[in-house]
């Protein structure tokens, strides 16, 4: 993991990256503020040296709902938009499966020397969740398990969608520290069973609070609002 910012990407400059693979990831794990990119190739014919991306699937916000997206070979191209939280899946002409899970960030495709070249971008962590040639992130389990919980959240309180569909990546990543956390103190068996994931969103938890209070507040509050935590109670002067 690189600790400092790194400079934003775009396809013609991340196909260096990709010329002997078919996707590369800065990942970033959830222990401090980071830039992670998620570099894909969908090349027109399969190398068989290495995994051949021959579609990505992601989700997107339209009219303030979810909606799943899909780049491939019959996209108009070039794409410069936004995706959303959620999963991001790239599959081979044989359907085997690569994932990550994000926060939601920023997302450019272009054709470059006859290959689509997707970048996906976030000033929070994108997490890799296995698949046929990658492991997990530490953390990246935890999170797909918050989205199921932000999704209960969605189905059943009025206007949540649309709370979270605004919400900064950095807000949503912050509700989701806001949570774990709060699940990690009240499990004591947890931290002694996960030590490392432990350090990790304590270290996340500090750096927000002391660098970005204000992100720090509106992702708990959004954690609170689906009902994953309590906020603290404010006390006023007399």
């Amino acid at each position: 993991m690189m600790s400092a910012m790194i400079e934003p990407l775009d396809p013609a400059a991340a196909a260096g990256l990709v010329r002997n693979w078919g996707f590369v990831s800065h990942t970033d794990l959830p222990d401090r503020a980071g830039h992670a990119w998620l570099t894909i190739a969908i090349r027109p014919q399969p190398t068989l040296e290495h995994f051949d991306p021959e579609r990505v699937e992601y989700w997107a916000t339209s009219a303030g709902r979810g909606v799943a997206r899909t780049i491939d070979h019959a996209t108009q191209l070039p794409l410069d938009t936004e995706f959303s939280w959620g999963r991001v899946q790239v599959a081979d002409r044989l359907n085997v499966v690569n994932e990550w899970v994000s926060f939601g960030g920023h997302l450019m495709a272009a054709e470059v020397d006859g290959a689509i070249i997707c970048v996906f971008q976030s000033e929070a962590p994108i997490l890799r969740r296995g698949g046929h040639s990658q492991g997990w992130d530490h953390g990246a389990a935890n999170l797909a398990a918050f989205f199921g919980r932000i999704k209960v959240a969605v189905d059943y309180l009025p206007g949540f969608e649309g709370r979270v569909a605004t919400a900064a990546p950095r807000v949503r990543f912050g509700a989701f520290i806001a949570d774990l956390v709060t699940r990690y103190r009240a499990a004591p068996a947890l931290v002694d069973m996960h030590p490392d994931l432990w350090q990790l969103i304590r270290g996340a938890e500090s750096e927000l609070r002391t660098s970005e209070p204000h992100v720090w507040e509106e992702g708990l509050a959004l954690a609170a609002g689906a009902g994953l935590v309590e906020l603290p109670e404010r006390r006023t002067a007399v």
